[in-house]
């Protein structure tokens, strides 16, 4: 155990001890060494199982929404930016949450690491050392350089010690060095994109996994998508009714998706969304000069209307 963890678990208990919150959302071990689990941790033994390492890929953030008790919820970076933009939307309050900030190197990307390593789902250890992350299969220890394997949203990543918290645990990190891949040629026009979705989109399965992952979709009960008013999109599996979908959520989180990739994760085959919605995201920040996650007292700019706006063409 790392003194960031015991770090961690001291702060955590002391907070429901003291009583200040109710309830502890983290990570901790799942069933394999390379996939942490969220914990929701209400007593001191459940306290003592919270981690913090390049495996917790979950946003914990989608919870809070759901949740009216005093929380208190570990954030690394991507996590803290989607608590930000919750709170100036206005669906979580400030006076309920505490927030444990936690310094992030990056996160290991479970496809890189597959593809590196062999079935991850066969590991029974895995670990940073150094700069390296070591794997243990079928007793062979399988090392990859972490920069090869880390989410490519961690190469672009400049908030690895600036965390929107209550209190940090840990010390400082150096960001991960590396380089992000892309499927896209410098020369993708309209016609290579509309081929490329269409193909992407053929593979849906509707399963709303992306959905159910994304801490911008907050409105499960009420989805568009399922509501039984205006029928935007059909039962039917084929790409066209994908298309429409994901076109429908990428416009409803615009400007509100802090791209923390927990909807491609969450895919369970493997459809790159965090490409669709940093397209997206790279429009709403050209046009309103909009980074989200970073002001609690500023909405995203598609719920807002600004007599500048309208006299500058947006």
């Amino acid at each position: 155990m790392d003194k960031l963890e015991l770090q961690l678990r001291a702060k955590a208990i002391e907070l429901l001890e003291e009583g200040e919150v109710s309830i502890i959302i983290g990570w901790g071990p799942g069933w394999n060494s390379t996939k942490a689990t969220p914990v929701f941790a209400r007593d001191g033994e459940t306290a003592e199982k919270l981690i913090f390492n390049p495996f917790c890929f979950n946003n914990l953030s989608v919870y809070l929404p759901r949740i009216s008790e005093k929380t208190a919820i570990i954030a690394k970076p991507c996590d803290a930016g989607s608590i930000v933009a919750l709170l100036a939307e206005g669906k979580i309050s400030r006076d309920n949450l505490y927030i444990i900030g936690v310094a992030c190197q990056g996160i290991v990307d479970p496809v890189k690491l597959e593809a590196a390593v062999g079935s991850i789902d066969d590991a029974t250890a895995a670990c940073l050392e150094g700069d390296n992350i070591v794997v243990e299969i079928d007793g062979e220890a399988k090392q990859v350089s972490f920069a090869e394997v880390a989410l490519d949203r961690c190469m672009s990543c400049n908030q690895q010690n600036n965390v929107f918290s209550d209190v940090m645990v840990g010390e400082p990190v150096q960001p991960v060095v590396g380089e992000a891949r892309s499927v896209v040629p410098e020369d993708a026009g309209a016609a290579w994109w509309r081929g490329f979705w269409s193909k992407e989109f053929d593979r849906c399965i509707r399963c709303y996994a992306c959905r159910e992952a994304c801490p911008a979709c907050y409105c499960r009960d009420n989805c568009a998508v399922q509501a039984l008013r205006e029928r935007w999109t059909g039962p039917r599996l084929d790409a066209q009714e994908a298309l429409m979908f994901h076109a429908q959520r990428a416009m409803h989180v615009a400007g509100r998706c802090i791209e923390c990739g927990a909807c491609e994760r969450a895919c369970p085959v493997g459809i790159p969304l965090t490409l669709l919605h940093e397209q997206v995201g790279k429009a709403v920040k050209k046009l309103f000069n909009f980074n989200v996650g970073e002001k609690v007292d500023e909405r995203p700019p598609l719920e807002t209307f600004r007599k500048e706006e309208l006299e500058s063409g947006h």
